[in-house]
């Protein structure tokens, strides 16, 4: 899969705040990463895209994670066989 320039830095920027995001935003709480650094966190999805929209934040570049939930370094999506 190839990510763009803002999705590779994000990516990279999550890996590097992982224990951050951890330790300062609760389990349940939706983070978003653009431009390599958290750029906005809300209590749901809906309310953090939102506040992305109304920030000028809607690139599908944008990385958002739930805080407490563990993501694997790699994942097929969709397999082919």
């Amino acid at each position: 899969m190839d990510f763009s320039a803002e999705e590779s830095l994000n990516q990279a920027a999550y890996r590097r705040l992982r224990e951050t995001i951890a330790k300062d935003y609760p389990p349940g709480r939706f983070v978003a990463i653009a431009g390599g650094k958290i750029a906005a966190d809300a209590s749901s999805f809906d309310e953090l895209d939102l506040t992305l929209n109304q920030s000028g934040l809607e690139s599908p570049g944008v990385l958002i994670i739930e805080a407490g939930v563990e993501y694997p370094e790699n994942a097929t999506i969709l397999g082919l066989e």
